[in-house]
């Protein structure tokens, strides 16, 4: 009995790309702003999906194995915000120190 192959790993989205000024194309609608909205709504979308997942696990519906996925995503996404949003602060704090 032959093994199943691995399935394709879905590519992650792509950054909007810079414009040579440096600054993306107010246009589009794309900019920091609407990037840190996106992963900021990603975030919750995914503590959303991982408490519902607790909650039909809970009632005695759905899959366990599952739950655990979903849950270990929206700690593991909560993590990784909180330690970019530290960095990002401690990099301001360090600009703002700096005596010109």
């Amino acid at each position: 009995m032959p093994i199943a192959p691995i399935p394709a790993v879905p590519s992650l989205p792509s950054l909007p790309s810079l414009s040579s000024t440096g600054a993306t194309a107010a246009s589009g609608g794309s900019g920091f702003s609407s990037l840190l909205s996106n992963a900021v709504n990603a975030l919750q979308s995914a503590q959303s999906t991982a408490a519902a997942a607790e909650t039909q696990s809970a009632a005695g519906q759905g899959n366990l194995a599952d739950t655990m996925i979903a849950a270990s995503k929206a700690s593991l996404d909560t993590q990784v915000t909180t330690d970019v949003l530290n960095k990002a602060l401690a990099s301001f704090t360090a600009i703002m120190d700096m005596s010109f």
